[in-house]
């Protein structure tokens, strides 16, 4: 791959080298001033468009400036709105800026855009500056702390994973709460982000409220996060070449584990005389976390050319991102290519089209978040510190005790293994068929195919013993896609009439279609020398018992949606919004296949009123929406209908009723409220926006009960209500701007209260280790209080459900007061500073009210796992009567109660960037580039948390061990030509 990347690399620098050198130079000057009073800007900015080569006006307004004829310079000033120039035969350009800059910024909205100073519903966008450049395999994670009400919780640090995303809170309760993903217009699934570069998204828009999701309809109610693609335009073709290296660590670890001297002290006050004092003394000390913990390279590289003229624009790029886990095994690899084209056949009609394609390989770690001898995350800090990983001849050291050599020897030989092909392809064309009239028809298909290998050798541990048929390895492989097409036909009409109404109406129609199929074998009996290939199975006989499984499935699902959307606004002062859908799911039966949607929203802008006078408020604007949204997520394809499948009776095979058919469901219904405030102030340096809401689920999927003479235990059915109510903000200040120096602060934040109003049947029921409770939080936990530790026996002592102190364990004496692991308080926050050439900036991220089952601890600090290596907090264990501590003595069994779960609440350095711009006038001396920037930048740099395990945040309750988010350095530049 080397090879290739260089021959590529010599290809691209003589196509630079010819574009650089067929440009024609000259210098321009000018003055930067003010429209309203004309006075000069000191400190504005002036940069060529698509490069970073630019300098900032003088005390005087003053500017000179390098450019080529066909340049576009664009002049921007904080609280001003920016200009383009484009250069010609002058050699002087002189502009006025204009106030409010941020009124007049257009924002991607559901089907369409809409300049911000219109925009009715609760959204927030993240830039392409804020997303470009961040060695993270999966973009969702890029976002964290970036959006108020948009909550990331990665999942492991696995390459590539993606992470566990809300908005405002969960929706449902067995149904799904993950939100809508849509790139460029064409929906897509949200387990395959790995395949995508974020470097080629323009920004990415996160839709919360009824007035921007019920355009949805049925697919709204989670929330919306739409994602455009970076996109040509006229002018000078621009061409960046950007490269990151890198390495990746482990993070802090919040626990120690014993070494191997300390065990066997450990173990022999549990069984008196099992290691002499000479064992102790020279005890091997083994640290496992050097062994299956390695320092992982990151490494990027991305080339993109963009460009156009007035009739037709293009983008293009290809990437390649390599990315090894600090895990033994584990890594990313990533190949990826974007065209963009639009074209304007005539003044009338127009056609656009988004490619882009992405292929991906994996590979993983065995086993990872289980409680699992062969996940190396566990066999990490369970194996004792006293074995050794080889034997003398360098063999593995394997058996069934030695949890560190199993693993270490299926981590080296066996394999699991993934490739992902994705495929995001969407065209659209527009007519204008009469004045203000626009006919636009698009069609956009999302394919992933994927293959997954696993292989286990019979010269391993793992193979012998992990119940392979046969006990001599297995290979499985399952190759499966899925298909999500998507066709939309609109009609526009859009007018002004007498300067100060302004009408938008649209109708819809889209049509969507879900195909998905799969099929899988396993085989036994491997040859160790074919290990991970599907020639290394024996065939199976009567004789030798090889036989091998197979399966597959195949679904499909389809959705009709028929809607329209009307706008106002009555000069840009007060603003009116109505949206109506009707949705149809293949999902439901007849009766209940229709549902309808919609949504009611109104605007007034009052710093556009004559009688707000005061200079210092430029943007003021009031908003509320009040309306509805469906989910139908959670349920199967065909639930309506009864299904069957193979069943054997006194080992004969033969068919049997699998399914109940329910024709009684229907969506899950979300009314939306909310009230909001944009602001900006001081010539806008100091803006932002507020918002209140109350979300009110209805028909929620909920199991109930019915006879057993109807030969099931439950249905679903539509009878759960759950509320979600909250504010959110973000504001952003730049506190200090001269001609060479800024600074500016930002901060969101988001409060959701859930409270579960409604179960049908009962009041109540157990789901895993937390309670779903009428009048409780989703994800409240479920636990008997822990009272610590009887110091006259050591015995453990609990709460009884009356707050008695006892020392008789009873999941009767169970109690919901410990927290919910959905969190409360989730946000952002951070800085950048600029001076001169040089920036700096810094995000955190932060989560509070939030608790965790820490299951680490439940087997560190656990006497029924003395098997296993300890975390010196068992040195402590009780041994003498009066002896005061947590750790219950010997013979006592321990038990799941309030003492594992912990405030799981943090706050995360989760980027810092330090970069260097380097100065244009450098540049134009090497007559070659038009921008260089280099720069170093740290990902998870340190988190503060009380939590005492592997890392607080987790899109899972309980903390298995899991795959350590690591820390990440890499240092990068930025080439423009």
């Amino acid at each position: 791959m080397k090879l290739k990347l260089t021959w590529l690399l010599t290809l691209f620098m003589a196509f630079v080298m010819q574009f650089s050198f067929a440009q024609e130079k000259k210098t321009v000057t000018g003055t930067i001033t003010t429209a309203s009073d004309e006075l000069p800007l000191p400190g504005a900015s002036v940069v060529v468009k698509g490069t970073s080569k630019g300098q900032q006006t003088d005390f005087d307004g003053k500017y000179s400036i390098q450019v080529n004829v066909g340049d576009v310079l664009v002049i921007s000033y904080v609280g001003m709105t920016p200009a383009e120039i484009k250069i010609g035969a002058s050699n002087t350009y002189n502009v006025a800026l204009k106030d409010g800059s941020t009124l007049d910024e257009v924002v991607i909205v559901a089907y369409g855009e809409q300049k911000k100073e219109s925009v009715l519903g609760a959204v927030s966008t993240v830039g392409a500056k804020d997303i470009e450049q961040v060695p993270i395999g999966s973009f969702d994670q890029i976002l964290k702390g970036q959006s108020p009400g948009l909550h990331i919780s990665s999942g492991s640090g696995q390459p590539g994973t993606s992470a566990k995303v809300r908005i405002r809170g969960t929706h449902s309760i067995n149904g799904g709460s993950d939100p809508l993903y849509i790139l460029d217009g064409v929906p897509i699934t949200a387990n395959d982000f790995a395949t995508l570069n974020a470097n080629d998204f323009e920004n990415i828009t996160v839709l919360k409220d009824a007035a921007s999701t019920s355009i949805y309809g049925s697919r709204g109610s989670s929330g919306v996060i739409l994602i455009t693609s970076k996109r040509g335009t006229s002018g000078k073709s621009r061409v960046k070449y950007s490269t990151q290296y890198g390495i990746s660590e482990i993070g802090q670890l919040r626990f120690e584990m014993m070494t191997g001297s300390e065990k066997m002290i450990f173990e022999n006050w549990q069984t008196p005389g099992k290691w002499t004092d000479e064992d102790i003394a020279t005890a091997p000390n083994t640290d496992w976390s050097d062994i299956f913990f390695r320092t992982g390279i990151t490494q990027t590289h991305d080339f993109s050319v963009t460009g156009g003229n007035d009739k037709t624009q293009f983008f293009t790029s290809v990437g390649i991102y390599d990315q090894e886990g600090i895990g033994l095994r584990s890594d990313l690899q990533r190949f990826t290519a974007r065209l963009n084209l639009d074209h304007k056949v005539s003044d009338r009609f127009k056609v656009g089209v988004s490619t882009s394609i992405g292929y991906s390989k994996s590979n993983f770690i065995s086993s990872e978040n289980g409680i699992n001898l062969n996940n190396p995350f566990a066999a990490v800090y369970l194996s004792n510190p006293y074995d050794l990983p080889y034997n003398e001849d360098g063999s593995y050291n394997t058996g069934g005790v030695l949890i560190g050599g199993n693993a270490l020897e299926n981590l080296e030989t066996n394999v699991s293994k993934r490739a992902d092909l994705k495929l995001n392809i969407s065209g659209n064309a527009s007519l204008e068929i009469v004045k203000n009239v626009t006919a636009r028809v698009s069609l956009g298909i999302d394919y992933r195919d994927r293959k997954s290998e696993t292989g286990a050798s019979p010269d391993t541990y793992f193979g012998q013993n992990a119940g392979f048929t046969g006990d001599q390895g297995g290979y499985s492989f399952t190759n499966s896609y899925i298909a999500n097409i998507n066709a939309l036909t609109s009609l526009m009409y859009s007018n002004v009439f007498s300067d100060v109404h302004n009408v938008d109406v649209a109708a819809h129609v889209e049509y969507y279609k879900y195909h998905a199929k799969s099929g899988t074998f396993s085989g036994f009996g491997i040859d160790p020398k074919r290990l991970g290939y599907a020639t290394g199975i024996t065939a199976g006989t009567d004789t030798n018992g090889f036989i091998p499984e197979v399966g597959g499935s195949v679904t499909q699902r389809g959705l009709l949606g028929i809607f329209a959307n009307a706008k106002y606004n009555y000069d840009s002062k007060y603003f009116a919004e109505f949206t109506i859908r009707r949705d149809a799911s293949s999902r439901f039966s007849e009766a209940n296949k229709w549902g309808t949607f919609y949504a009611v929203a109104a605007g007034w802008a009052l710093h556009n009123e004559d009688f707000l006078t005061a200079d210092w408020i430029d943007n003021l604007k009031l908003r509320a929406s009040i309306g509805t949204t469906g989910n139908q997520l959670g349920i199967a394809d065909f639930q309506d209908e009864g299904t069957y499948g193979t069943a054997s009776y006194n080992g004969i095979a033969g068919i049997s009723v699998a399914s109940i058919g329910n024709n009684q469901l229907k969506w899950e219904e979300s009314e939306k409220f909310n009230v909001g405030v944009d602001y900006g102030l001081f010539k806008n340096r100091l803006r932002g926006s507020l918002d209140y809401y109350i979300e009110s689920i209805s028909d929620l999927f909920i199991d109930q009960r019915l006879s057993g003479t109807s030969g099931f235990t439950s249905i679903d059915s539509n009878v759960g209500k759950m509320q979600n109510k909250g504010v959110d903000g973000q504001i952003t200040g730049t506190v200090l701007q001269t001609k060479d120096f800024s600074w500016s602060l930002n901060f969101n934040f988001n409060y959701n209260k859930n409270e579960i109003t409604d179960l049908g049947q009962v009041d109540e029921y157990e789901l895993g280790t937390s309670i779903v409770r009428e009048g409780l939080a989703f994800g409240s936990h479920y636990a008997v209080g822990w009272a610590g530790v009887n110091p006259a026996n050591g015995q453990a002592l609990y709460l009884d459900a009356d707050g008695n102190i006892t020392d008789v364990f009873s999941d009767e004496n169970a109690l919901a007061k410990w927290g919910s692991y959905e969190p409360t308080w989730t946000g952002g926050f951070g800085t950048q500073i600029n001076y001169k050439g040089f920036n700096v900036s810094a995000q955190f991220t932060w989560v509070n009210d939030y608790y965790r089952y820490n299951n680490q601890t439940f087997f560190q600090e656990n006497p029924n796992f003395s098997n296993f290596n300890l975390s010196t907090a068992m040195l402590d264990i009780w041994r003498t009567p009066g002896q005061i501590t947590d750790i219950a003595g010997f013979g006592n069994n321990r038990e799941f109660s309030s003492a594992d779960i912990e405030d799981a609440s943090y706050m995360r350095l989760t980027n810092v960037t330090i970069g260097y711009t380097v100065d244009p006038e450098v540049l134009e001396k090497i007559n070659l580039f038009s921008g260089i920037r280099v720069y170093v930048q740290g990902q998870n740099l340190y988190t503060w948390t009380n939590f005492g395990g592997f890392d607080p945040e987790d899109d899972n309750n309980i903390a298995g061990y899991e795959y350590p988010t690591p820390r990440t350095i890499t240092f990068g530049v930025d080439l423009n030509f």
